[in-house]
């Protein structure tokens, strides 16, 4: 992989700065070590914003790569999700917003989510899942479709590239297109039948591309197919049948965290089945290229806090700690500032009103 700075590779740096090549080709050097594990989410404002980058910025580039892993090093203490899931809304937004074309707005949203899938590598996230395309996105103009088939094969390329070069961090990572893929042209499909087979043996980091995908189709597949082998086999419809039959296959019971950009408070038809059972969905006040390292760290931090606070409610208190002073700390402690985001978890929503009576 070549390795980029700021969405540079060594080449770009060398003609952007006016200092000898030797010497940005060993700066270059010294923090390739230190910047590789976060990708280019150092200084991710500067990376979007800074048209010249100077050399003398490196030993600082490398002095909050190194703050970014010990930050890292922490989160990986304590439980981290399983399955994180995200629906990757304000692309068209953010091209309006830089007045770009909206080309350009979908390439900045693929870069975003190949930075986040470093992050989610080093945590020991176990599965990343991302709504790419849905399917009522083929109402759109047949210009922008087209658009978006070009760079979805283009970044599943890239997915393909990386997962099978040893020397890059997504090495190994497994690749799963999911779907209504009867809906996608033939080049398309090949590039998908490519991917997969190539990056088969992976198992410890599972990436789930969601294109063409709705929540209700995959239910309704999910029933076709749970019927026919039930019937076939003269079974029991269950739900378990219901969920081994999801195109998520293992992680269709469960999604642990999903995230949705924009600040859009929906779910679009996407994972319904899958965030039944009390997951915590975070809305994100930002765009989705915008989305980086910071947002989505404190995001799992507090997630983990709260898993982690779960447990420990679960838990019998021990004498050693039942004193008074204990509950003063607890007291003190900013769990109410915490608490003020739009995290919502699901099982703590009221039940629905029996009925309802409208006064015309």
């Amino acid at each position: 992989m070549t390795f980029r700075l700021f969405g540079r590779s060594q080449d770009e740096l060398s003609s952007a700065v006016s200092v000898d090549g030797e010497q940005v080709r060993t700066l270059f050097e010294q923090s390739k070590d230190n910047l590789s594990i976060v990708s280019s989410f150092s200084l991710q404002f500067l990376r979007r914003h800074v048209k010249g980058l100077d050399v003398g910025l490196l030993p600082f580039l490398r002095v909050f790569a190194w703050l970014q892993q010990i930050l890292v090093c922490i989160l990986k203490m304590g439980p981290v999700p399983r399955h994180v899931s995200f629906i990757m809304d304000g692309n068209r937004r953010y091209a309006k917003r830089s007045n770009k074309a909206v080309k350009e707005g979908h390439k900045a949203g693929g870069a975003t989510l190949i930075d986040i899938l470093y992050l989610c590598r080093t945590l020991n996230i176990s599965s990343v899942s991302a709504y790419a395309f849905s399917i009522e996105n083929f109402n759109r103009s047949p210009q922008e479709v087209d658009t978006l088939m070009e760079l979805l094969g283009y970044y599943i390329d890239q997915f393909t590239e990386r997962a099978t070069n040893i020397k890059d961090n997504l090495y190994g990572i497994r690749l799963r297109v999911v779907g209504e893929l009867s809906l996608l042209n033939e080049e398309l499909l090949e590039k998908i039948r490519c991917a997969e087979k190539l990056t088969a043996e992976g198992k410890e980091f599972v990436l789930y591309l969601a294109l063409p995908y709705t929540s209700r189709n995959d239910i309704a597949h999910s029933m076709k197919d749970t019927i026919n082998k039930c019937i076939n086999n003269n079974e029991d419809i269950t739900e378990q049948a219901l969920t081994n039959n999801m195109y998520f296959e293992e992680y269709s019971d469960k999604c642990d965290l999903l995230i949705r950009t924009s600040g859009h408070t929906r779910l679009s038809d996407y994972m319904l089945w899958q965030v039944h059972e009390g997951e915590v969905v975070e809305f994100v006040n930002c765009l989705w290229p915008d989305f980086g390292f910071w947002r989505l760290y404190l995001i799992i931090l507090r997630w983990s806090f709260y898993h982690t606070l779960q447990k420990v409610n679960q838990l019998p208190v021990p004498s050693s700690i039942r004193n008074p002073v204990f509950p003063r700390i607890l007291k003190a402690l900013p769990i109410d500032t915490l608490r003020r985001s739009k995290r919502v978890a699901l099982d703590s929503l009221p039940a629905p009103p029996l009925a309802v009576s409208v006064d015309r």
